[in-house]
């Protein structure tokens, strides 16, 4: 006979990121809702503290020895988010650079093909 219970399913669970995690194993909520290192940028699958801190012990112990828990630490924290999110902005306006390189090749090929001329034309 077939069981009729139901699989557990970690979506269902509703698991959220908790913010003293960022002090206490360097990680952050990312856009998808999934903590990222700020120390090696890995992505887990899950808003699980012990993920978490199995992933901050066993990886990143010169990290834990350097910057004991406290003001040291915060600070070290502090200074990776800084570069996490500077990094993001320099992405951020890369994509959006070459988004309006884009526009702009959309916008010469329009107007080439209003004047009825071949791309391969060298003057339009």
């Amino acid at each position: 006979m077939a069981s009729s219970e139901k699989k557990r399913r970690t979506e269902e669970e509703n698991r959220e990121f908790n913010q003293d995690w960022t002090e206490s194993f360097a990680f952050i909520c990312n856009t998808d809702g999934l903590p990222t290192c700020l120390i090696c940028h890995e992505k887990l699958a899950h808003n699980k503290k012990s993920n978490l801190e199995r992933h901050f012990t066993t990886k990143h112990t010169q990290f834990a020895s350097n910057y004991p828990t406290g003001n040291a630490r915060k600070k070290a924290v502090e200074e990776l988010q800084k570069k996490q999110l500077q990094s993001s902005s320099m992405l951020t306006n890369w994509a959006q650079s070459s988004s309006n390189v884009n526009l702009a090749s959309f916008a010469v090929a329009l107007e080439i093909a209003r004047r009825g001329k071949p791309f391969t034309d060298g003057e339009y």
